[in-house]
């Protein structure tokens, strides 16, 4: 596994940071030159890292324990320790909760002594976060990069690039018609740009078109070093091997923003995305009436839950009016809001 080159000088550019915030679902996107080139995002319902809180030992394990929180969440203990079970511990969270496809890891947590005097609560949590990007940060709605994401492929030209999450990890796949080294420099350096754009981390396999040349291969992963080396989080990543193949791997300590979208499905947004979206919707209508939002089934019954209703309380206050959830089973899309006429 060679270790790819990430500390390389960068370019001195223009940057900024646009901050886009809405009921239960923060977003940031790191600007340069006026492009979007790193999207981040954190939902406040569930745990963060850095997070502290208290809870119980649920069950013990060969290697840790499971723990339960005063909200009822389950957090995953991988150390051993001498607590038995029902014994009351303050943590830390070291890892998110990361949904996959057909399951969801649970949120990963150290033992603390006590928990600190002053605790950061989500918003400092993601205020630091934000901070640490020292640049200067504007208000501004944006859904620039959600599109590819969804649809699950970049076209460069005639090249395209599919990409496609499984519970091994992300999975490329280039294509395109012509020279096998001429496609393959162009999807080198825009597959380093979307793990960039999303954060992407864990394993990530790319199938680039079959070369046999390795000093073809070596001159394409060095292209991919390259552009990697615009991203500030280290990899490790294999050598192309003799039909094309490349593993990547780094570190996930959240969700990206497909894992984000996508929650345990495959390519299609998860009722809790369809949720976020609906609230960050209704937030931002204009109109002094009531808010419907109108989903299906599921995405309403979520919405409607008791754990959601600090966040229909927040979207209540943006929007300056009430919020009502209806469940449609023939809803098509995600769902609409509808602003009565007052």
């Amino acid at each position: 596994m060679k270790r790819g080159l990430c500390c390389a000088h960068r370019a001195i550019r223009l940057t900024e940071l646009w901050r886009d915030d809405a009921p239960g679902e923060r977003r940031a996107a790191f600007v340069e030159a006026g492009k979007i080139v790193e999207i981040h995002m954190q939902r406040d319902a569930h745990w963060v890292l850095g997070e502290c809180g208290m809870g119980r030992v649920d069950r013990r394990t060969p290697a840790g324990a499971y723990i339960v929180t005063d909200d009822g969440s389950e957090l995953l203990l991988r150390s051993k320790n001498g607590a038995a079970e029902g014994t009351r511990l303050a943590f830390e969270v070291t890892r998110e909760a990361i949904a996959e496809p057909g399951r969801v890891k649970l949120p990963e947590v150290m033992l603390r002594d006590a928990l600190p005097d002053r605790q950061l609560s989500k918003d400092s949590l993601w205020q630091q976060r934000l901070a640490a990007f020292d640049t200067p940060v504007a208000t501004q709605a944006f859904d620039e990069g959600f599109d590819t994401a969804i649809a699950g492929y970049s076209q460069v030209g005639d090249i395209i690039i599919s990409f496609q999450r499984t519970k091994a990890g992300l999975v490329f796949d280039v294509d395109g018609i012509g020279d096998a080294f001429t496609i393959n420099r162009i999807a080198a350096a825009e597959i380093a740009r979307l793990l960039r754009l999303y954060q992407v981390g864990a394993m990530v396999m790319i199938d680039f078109v079959s070369m046999e040349a390795k000093i073809q291969r070596a001159d394409i992963a060095s292209i991919f070093d390259t552009a990697s080396a615009l991203d500030s989080r280290p990899f490790e990543r294999t050598a192309i091997n003799g039909y094309g193949l490349m593993q990547v791997v780094r570190a996930r300590p959240r969700p990206s923003v497909l894992d984000h979208l996508f929650g345990t499905r495959i390519a299609a947004l998860s009722d809790e995305t369809q949720a976020y979206w609906l609230l960050r919707s209704a937030a931002r209508s204009s109109g002094f009436g009531l808010r419907t939002i109108t989903a299906r089934p599921a995405v309403a019954h979520l919405l409607s839950s008791e754990r959601w209703q600090p966040l229909r309380a927040e979207c209540a206050r943006l929007a300056g009016a009430g919020v009502e959830v209806v469940a449609d089973e023939n809803a098509t899309g995600y769902g609409h809001v509808h602003v009565a006429q007052s």
